[in-house]
């Protein structure tokens, strides 16, 4: 009898061992934080989408990605499911995985837009630069053409006087004669 008795208690001790274990074809729970995380990022990208090839298709790279199928998914995510303690701890790191990817695309984002910031102010700068150097032109062009104004209007008032002076001198000469 006490070796039934002993029998009995292993079967139910090996049994108890076996319900706490996690069963055959189900996806650890580390490996789970990442096809979760992946299938939340699936999620988000296709949300606004409706074509089914294509999502099917990013599903398909996710399971192909982590070696596993949807059927070994699904059977992971009811087993997790049942436990809510642990269920709750995987989504807590799924959801510190997406929060960093978050950070990080945020951080490409603000690079992206300094780099645009430092590309149109360096196009203002030469357009600034390009208009400076035309209206520099332009008043150069400008003094040369007033210079050139003047140098005429001085040769005029020249060729006025001296044609005043020959003038009369022919006075001078009509007037002697």
């Amino acid at each position: 009898m006490r070796r039934l008795l002993v029998l009995f208690f292993l079967v139910i001790f090996s049994a108890a061992c076996r319900l706490g274990s996690e069963p055959k074809g189900v996806i650890p729970e580390e490996k789970m934080v990442g096809v979760l995380t992946d299938m939340h990022l699936v999620d988000g990208f296709t949300s606004g989408s409706v074509d089914t090839v294509k999502i099917v298709e990013l599903y398909k790279t996710v399971y192909k990605n982590h070696e596993i199928d949807s059927l070994t998914f699904r059977k992971s995510l009811e087993h997790y499911s049942k436990d809510p303690a642990k269920l709750q701890q995987i989504y807590g790191k799924v959801t510190a995985n997406l929060e960093k990817l978050q950070k990080v695309e945020q951080k490409k984002a603000e690079n992206k837009l300094k780099e645009q910031q430092k590309r149109e102010k360096k196009t203002a700068d030469s357009l600034k630069r390009v208009e400076k150097i035309r209206r520099d032109s332009i008043q150069r062009d400008s003094i040369k053409k007033e210079t050139a104004r003047k140098a005429l209007l001085k040769k005029d008032s020249l060729k006025r006087d001296s044609i005043r002076k020959a003038k009369l001198e022919r006075m001078k000469v009509k007037k002697k004669q």
